[in-house]
């Protein structure tokens, strides 16, 4: 099936503002990565950890990046990629925005990263497996120890391991 017009539109402004592009960043060695269910969604896990662990705090999530960014018609960027959730089918067009978002996220992320990864995580249904990953290890910018872990879920998705339900914060 096609993308969606507004699909289409949120990636056409995204391919023409390179410098909006570039803001889609976190500083150095604070990108968070997470993905998968641990007890519960891990977003939720981290939301909990957030409000009570300062290392966990000073981490930046897409989200939290994406409400920065002011975007045409809507209140921030990540307003608008909310606003692409209920398009149908998902797959064809909030799945493919969030891939978008999150590569360039991933492929702007510099030193340390942390993940936080659960289980659940497959090419076809996670963000993190399909864009993240390939796109954190194909990027010269970041830390010996972020390479170490990526090749670990590297090898995890090669063997059809989902559960990978495996957190690293960077000190």
């Amino acid at each position: 099936m096609a993308l969606l017009q507004p699909t289409k539109d949120l990636l056409s402004f995204l391919r023409q503002n390179p410098a909006i592009r570039a803001r889609i960043a976190a500083p150095p060695d604070t990108t968070l990565l997470y993905a998968g269910t641990f007890f519960r969604p891990v977003w939720q896990e981290i939301e909990h950890l957030r409000r009570t662990h300062g290392d966990v705090a000073a981490k930046r999530l897409l989200p939290q990046v994406l409400e920065t960014i002011a975007a045409p018609g809507h209140a921030h960027l990540l307003a608008w990629a909310k606003a692409l959730d209920g398009l149908d089918p998902w797959k064809e067009n909030g799945f493919v925005v969030w891939r978008a978002l999150s590569g360039i996220f991933a492929a702007n992320a510099v030193g340390k990263v942390s993940f936080y990864i659960g289980s659940g995580v497959t090419k076809g249904e996670k963000v993190f497996a399909a864009t993240e990953l390939p796109v954190l290890a194909r990027n010269p910018n970041v830390d010996p120890v972020t390479q170490d872990i990526l090749a670990y879920y590297q090898r995890c998705l090669a063997s059809g391991e989902s559960a990978l339900n495996f957190g690293y914060l960077a000190a």
